[in-house]
């Protein structure tokens, strides 16, 4: 599940970050709430693009935020994101997806033990070129002979 949650987060950071700039290029673009809202000769329609751009920039902010901490799996995050991913339900077609999915992700019982331990990354790893540890043995060891031994001739 830790690749379902770095991705949630490289999810949530992308769709912040795509939000917040095309919401701010609209608002700068039209002058503004006001003006992108007189822009539109329906003023109702006017009012739910306005509506629309504003909650788009707003639910940006908390997306790029979670979306960078959920990959490192800090706590607080997934709590964030839990909240943005309830709210973005509510922007379709694309946040609902992605609601969904963040939704999927966070409330499953895989993911608590991620938030729980130290992340996987992080964890200390053995080396793989160190031999493995060598085994004792029960035998004593025979000392070495350093001399040498002399052989006593047979004289006839």
């Amino acid at each position: 599940m830790d690749t379902h949650v770095k991705a949630l987060g490289m999810a949530n950071l992308i769709f912040g970050v795509c939000s917040l700039v095309l919401g701010l290029l609209a608002l700068i673009i039209y002058g503004g709430p006001f003006g992108l809202y007189h822009s539109f000769m329906d003023y109702i329609l006017g009012l739910l693009i306005v509506g629309f751009v504003l909650s788009h920039v707003l639910i940006g902010i908390p997306c790029i935020i979670g979306g960078i901490y959920l990959r490192s799996f800090t706590e607080w995050a997934r709590g964030l994101v839990i909240v943005t991913s309830a709210l973005n339900i509510l922007n379709l077609p694309v946040g609902s997806i992605l609601g969904c999915y963040g939704l999927w992700v966070l409330l499953t019982p895989e993911t608590d033990p991620l938030f729980s331990a130290p992340p996987p990354d992080h964890r200390p790893k053995t080396p793989a070129h160190t031999a493995p540890p060598a085994k004792e043995s029960n035998r004593v060891a025979k000392p070495k002979a350093t001399g040498a031994t002399i052989v006593p001739s047979p004289r006839s």
